[in-house]
C-alpha cells in the first residue's frame, strides 16, 4: 500500500483538481451530527436568501422529483425529426474515431477489494432494512436540500456562459477521442438527436426500464442517499451507518462499492452496440460550495440490466474518460468506476440521478473519501452545437489573420 498514488495525486490524474478536504482521511470518531455537543455544520437553511427565490431561473429547482414529466413525454425520444443521423444533415461520428482503445482496466476489480460475496449479502442485508426509514428524507430535511439545491443553482447560474461550446455533441466527440470501456453508451449514441442525451429521466422512467426481478420493498418509493455531516450515509470510528445503524467496516463498504462498480466487459462487440440506454443526463461536478464554476463534466445513461456507462470530461485540461459502473437492484445504490485508475470509486443512488442535485461519495481506495456533488445541467438547444462551431471556425479565423498580420509585420521590419 505504500506506492499508492495519494487521493490528490489521483485527483490530478483523473482530473480532480480540487484538493480533498482538510480531515477528509480522517475519519471523525463520532457519528456526524449525533453528538448533542457537537457543533451543527454551518450550512444554509431555508431563510438563506437565494433559497426561495423562482425556479424559473434555474431548471427543475422547483419541481417534484416524482410528478414532473418524464423523457417519455418530451420531444426528445427517438422519434424526433433527425434522430436517424444525429443532428440536422451533419451526420454521426464514426465510433472508430472516438474509441482510441479499451479501458480494460476498469472491468477488472481493483486489486485492493477482496471482500466476498458473504461480505456483500451481509452488508445488503443491514442495508435493506434501512431502506423504509430513508424513503421519505428529502421531506424530512428540507434545510440539507435547500443547500443542495442552492449550491445547485450557483452553479447552473455559471453555466449560461458555456452553453457555446456544444460539448457532448457531434461535433465535441469527434475532437475529443479517448478508450472507451466495455460497455458505452456511444454505440448508441447515433441514432437519436445528441441533446437526446442531455434529458432528465423520473424515478418512474428509471424503474419501468429495468428488465431485472428486484425486490419490489425496494423498489416501492425512492431512495435519496446524502453523504457526510447532517446526511444519511455517516462514519464513525471506522464504521459506516447508513440511517443511523451499522452496516460495515469503513473498509468494507468502499470494497463492496469498488465491487458494485467493476462490471465484466461484455462478450462481443456486437452485444455492447445492442444494448439500449436510457439517459440520466449530464452534469457538473462540484467539489464544495464555493465551487461553482467547475470543471468538470459528466454524462450518464444506464441499461435494461442496470450497468451505468457514462463520459468524464475536464474542460481545462481536455482530457475525457469513460465511466463504468451499476446499480444494485437490493439498495438502489449506484457505484462507478472513474477512467483507467485502480482507486477511484464513485457512489450515489440512482434517484439521486434523478434530481437536479446529486449527493455523491468518492472513494480513494480504502484510505479516504470525500462528498461531491453533481448539479444536473439544463438542456441545450438544437442549434447550440452549430453556434459552438460558428463561434470554433470564427476564432481560428482570427487566430489565423493574427498569425498573418504577425508575419508581414515581421517581414516588413526585416526589410531593407
Amino acid at each position: 500500500m505504500g506506492d499508492r498514488p495519494s487521493a490528490g495525486e489521483l485527483g490530478d490524474f483523473l482530473g480532480l483538481d480540487k484538493p480533498v478536504r482538510p480531515g477528509s482521511g480522517d475519519r471523525p470518531s463520532k457519528l456526524p451530527g449525533g453528538s448533542a455537543d457537537r457543533p451543527k455544520p454551518d450550512r444554509p437553511n431555508s431563510d438563506r436568501p437565494g433559497i426561495d427565490r423562482p425556479g424559473t431561473d434555474r431548471p427543475g429547482s422547483d419541481r417534484p422529483g416524482l410528478d414532473r414529466p418524464g423523457i417519455a413525454n418530451r420531444p426528445n425520444r427517438g422519434d424526433r425529426p433527425n434522430v436517424g443521423n444525429g443532428i440536422g444533415n451533419r451526420g454521426p461520428v464514426s465510433i472508430g474515431d472516438v474509441n482510441i482503445g479499451n479501458n480494460t482496466v476498469i472491468n477488472n476489480r481493483p486489486t485492493w477489494a477482496n471482500i466476498d460475496r458473504t461480505q456483500i449479502n451481509g452488508i445488503n442485508n443491514r442495508w435493506q432494512g434501512q431502506i423504509g426509514s430513508l424513503n421519505r428524507w428529502p421531506s424530512r430535511n428540507p434545510g440539507v436540500i435547500a443547500h443542495h439545491r442552492y449550491w445547485g443553482g450557483n452553479v447552473r447560474d455559471r453555466w449560461r456562459h458555456h452553453y457555446h461550446h456544444g460539448y457532448f455533441g457531434n461535433n465535441w466527440w469527434g475532437r475529443h477521442p479517448f478508450r472507451f470501456c466495455g460497455w458505452h453508451y456511444y454505440y448508441r449514441y447515433p441514432a437519436y438527436a445528441w441533446t437526446y442525451w442531455w434529458s432528465t429521466p423520473t424515478y418512474a422512467n428509471v424503474t419501468n426500464w429495468f428488465t431485472w426481478d428486484a425486490p419490489a420493498a425496494t423498489w416501492q418509493q425512492p431512495v435519496y442517499y446524502d453523504y457526510g455531516d447532517s446526511g444519511n450515509v455517516t462514519y464513525e470510528d471506522n464504521r459506516v451507518y447508513i440511517g443511523g445503524e451499522e452496516v460495515a467496516s469503513a473498509d468494507e463498504f468502499a470494497e463492496s462499492a469498488a465491487a458494485l462498480a467493476t462490471v465484466s466487459a461484455p462478450e462481443t462487440e456486437d452485444e455492447a452496440k445492442e444494448a439500449e440506454w436510457l439517459p440520466l443526463g449530464t452534469f457538473a461536478l462540484t467539489t464544495d460550495p464555493d465551487d461553482v464554476d467547475p470543471t468538470r463534466l459528466v454524462q450518464l445513461a444506464v441499461d435494461k440490466a442496470g450497468v451505468i456507462s457514462g463520459t468524464l470530461y475536464n474542460t481545462q485540461t481536455e482530457k475525457t474518460d469513460a465511466i463504468q459502473g451499476r446499480v444494485d437492484k437490493e439498495t438502489q445504490r449506484v457505484a462507478m468506476r472513474v477512467g483507467e485508475s485502480e482507486d477511484v470509486i464513485a457512489e450515489t443512488g440512482i434517484y439521486n440521478l434523478t434530481q437536479d442535485e446529486a449527493p455523491l461519495l468518492v472513494h480513494f481506495g480504502k484510505e479516504t473519501q470525500d462528498n461531491y456533488l453533481l448539479v444536473r445541467l439544463p438542456e441545450p438547444d438544437e442549434g447550440a452545437e452549430s453556434d459552438a462551431d460558428t463561434e470554433t471556425e470564427e476564432a481560428g479565423a482570427r487566430d489565423s489573420a493574427s498569425v498573418e498580420d504577425a508575419s508581414a509585420e515581421d517581414s516588413t521590419a526585416k526589410s531593407p
